[in-house]
């Protein structure tokens, strides 16, 4: 059936919607006339479409946590990252790149993976890159269990549940790259227990207290996700995680071989992530390799303020031309930045010198952890 045949009989998810979402939910609809029958599989802004229900609307009732209205549901909620991407904006960011089966989506700063777990439900295969280890292992979590039986995570679970498990992986491995490849179930636990001393440090709360806290709270997003995966037809992605400096990672990926990047950077002396993060680090890593992560961590701080703004732009200029080098003719780069200092026009500045064509640019008003008023933009780029 064509297009032109359906009643276009959209609702939208909220009456409340932001001039921001409504204009993504204009764009996204992109989808709806390439194949009207699945736009309710994708959609990030409309309730039902032509009488079904949407995924994101089902996928919403599970939470996982209630800190971020659109960000909170199923895995997208089973760690505290500061600085991550609004989940339901990266689906109607996904939309509007109009991928087909097939097509490859690129992070290279993924954080914890808001972006891999929309692509993964979307359907489309992705890789994220980050220089933070815990941030790689939160991302391979959030998006691996979304397809792994619960059974499995919990059975015969009771060794991992203790701190011996815990000491015994960090006295027999050296390589975190060899941690991030153990099996999903010895992987869940190591995310548990590196939650459980965040929030030893973060709240006085013990290791065990908080390991079982986290537990029951991924177990009973997963079950409900479980029972729903029974009712509705998912065609899943795959993801692949990558620890490492993404320029290096980058230059080992073949060009043209990318069919959209979707990122947000870290910005200018602003977040530390590798010390936000240091406490969980210090287990795995010496001082010295510590170090390198900084040094490798694009926006650290590095000798002198002026020196770290020169580094910051130059290493952002010889990302900027790996990325461009890396997508496909004609594709997608998409680029949110916040309202900080001046960084959206040098953004703009370095994407016009390396290539890429500016086709629009979205204002979305956000409310910050401290509940103050704030922006951040859009960038929606292209190859040409």
């Amino acid at each position: 059936m064509k297009a032109f045949d359906y009643k276009y009989n959209f609702e939208p998810i909220s009456n409340r919607l932001t001039d921001f979402e409504k204009t993504l939910l204009n764009l996204e609809q992109v989808r709806y006339i390439e194949n009207p029958n699945r736009f309710h599989k994708e959609s990030a802004y409309l309730k039902s479409v032509d009488g079904k229900l949407s995924y994101y609307y089902l996928f919403s009732k599970i939470k996982s946590n209630d800190f971020n209205e659109g960000s909170g549901y199923l895995s997208h909620g089973f760690d505290f990252y500061r600085g991550s991407f609004h989940g339901q904006m990266v689906r109607g960011l996904i939309n509007y790149c109009n991928l087909i089966q097939g097509d490859l989506i690129l992070d290279p700063f993924c954080g914890s993976g808001t972006t891999l777990i929309e692509s993964k439900l979307l359907g489309f295969d992705s890789i994220g890159i980050d220089i933070n280890p815990i941030a790689c292992l939160n991302s391979i979590i959030k998006t691996q269990t979304l397809t792994i039986p619960l059974s499995y995570l919990l059975r015969d679970n009771k060794t991992y549940l203790e701190l011996s498990f815990f000491h015994e992986v960090l006295e027999s491995e050296c390589d975190f790259n060899r941690i991030l490849n153990y099996n999903i179930k010895e992987l869940l636990y190591l995310f548990l227990h590196n939650r459980a001393i965040s929030m030893e440090n973060r709240l006085n709360i013990s290791r065990i207290k908080s390991l079982k806290i986290n537990l029951q709270r991924i177990i009973g997003t997963l079950k409900k996700f479980e029972i729903l995966k029974k009712q509705i037809e998912i065609n899943w992605g795959s993801s692949q995680v990558v620890f490492n400096n993404n320029l290096n990672y980058l230059k080992k990926m073949k060009s043209q071989s990318v069919d959209a990047i979707i990122t947000s950077p870290p910005y200018l002396d602003l977040i530390d992530y590798i010390e936000e993060d240091l406490i969980q680090i210090k287990n795995y890593f010496t001082k010295e390799q510590i170090s390198t992560l900084k040094r490798y961590s694009i926006g650290n701080e590095f000798l002198s303020r002026e020196r770290t703004e020169n580094k910051y732009w130059s290493d952002n200029l010889l990302l900027f031309r790996e990325l461009y080098r890396v997508l496909r003719k004609n594709r997608n780069f998409i680029f949110v930045i916040g309202n900080y200092r001046d960084m959206k026009e040098k953004f703009l500045t370095l994407a016009k010198k390396t290539g890429f064509y500016l086709e629009r640019v979205l204002k979305r008003e956000i409310v910050n952890i401290k509940k103050k008023d704030n922006c951040e933009y859009v960038l929606f780029l292209i190859k040409n």
